[in-house]
């Protein structure tokens, strides 16, 4: 009886453990949520400027983001119109957020089909790619040049052949969206970092709400130009006439 007493003690106990375990898991594995500190409105506006978007203010943004990040993180939706259906959003507004998300290392190295609509899993090959030059765009901002000097080269070829061999790799990256917060300049051939842009804003640039639409643009102080998404005008906080 004893025998039988101790080893459904230590049964329980080890059950009981596992349970805490295994709780402590799966609370490390959902803990994460947006941090809107890091991820809110202003920071998505800003991001969608940056590629030539310009979206209007929405007072859903928060719930449409984090559903948007649910069913795609924790449900596994990858029906891109199924995704934009279920957080209400249009199909071109979901994408841009699902973009967003991806800049912000929410979402995993998708690759957006936005022909089929479909988000799919990096092949493995892109993959390897992404880990390639990862070091020398997020870590270090670093353009094709710097790039092609730094970079492991080990198939001898010319400094002209690494440039073009690292072009051509980053711009089929780009292509497929699978590198975040930035855009290349086909014809100078050069990398313009989100990050970076942002840092340049001079001092006398203000970011500001459009009155009619919500859209943010960036404004002289001083001076006024018409917002990028409904063409109303839209004055710095130190200009106060009237009209053009």
């Amino acid at each position: 009886m004893g025998e039988i007493f101790l080893y459904t003690c230590f049964t329980v106990s080890c059950l009981a453990l596992c349970g805490i375990f295994n709780k402590g898991l799966f609370f490390k594995k959902e803990k994460r949520v947006i941090d809107k500190n890091h991820v809110n409105e202003q920071s998505f506006q800003n991001y969608a400027k940056f590629y030539g978007e310009f979206v209007p203010s929405d007072e859903n943004f928060d719930e449409k983001l984090s559903k948007i990040y649910s069913l795609i993180h924790k449900q596994h939706i990858m029906d891109i119109k199924k995704i934009a259906e279920m957080s209400m959003c249009s199909v071109p507004e979901c994408i841009l957020k699902i973009r967003y998300l991806k800049n912000k290392r929410y979402l995993e190295d998708y690759y957006i089909d936005t022909v089929h609509l479909k988000l799919l899993p990096c092949e493995e090959n892109d993959q390897k790619l992404i880990e390639k030059y990862k070091p020398f765009i997020y870590g270090s901002h670093l353009q094709i040049n710097e790039i092609a000097n730094v970079i492991n080269n080990k198939n001898y070829l010319s400094i002209q052949e690494l440039r073009e061999e690292v072009y051509q790799e980053i711009k089929y990256l780009y292509d497929k969206g699978l590198i975040n917060g930035i855009r290349l300049d086909t014809i100078d051939r050069e990398i313009i970092y989100y990050s970076v842009e942002k840092r340049k804003v001079s001092s006398d640039k203000e970011s500001v709400h459009c009155p009619n639409c919500g859209a943010l643009n960036d404004v002289d102080i001083k001076g006024k130009v018409r917002c990028g998404y409904c063409q109303s005008i839209i004055r710095g906080r130190e200009n106060l006439e009237e009209g053009f």
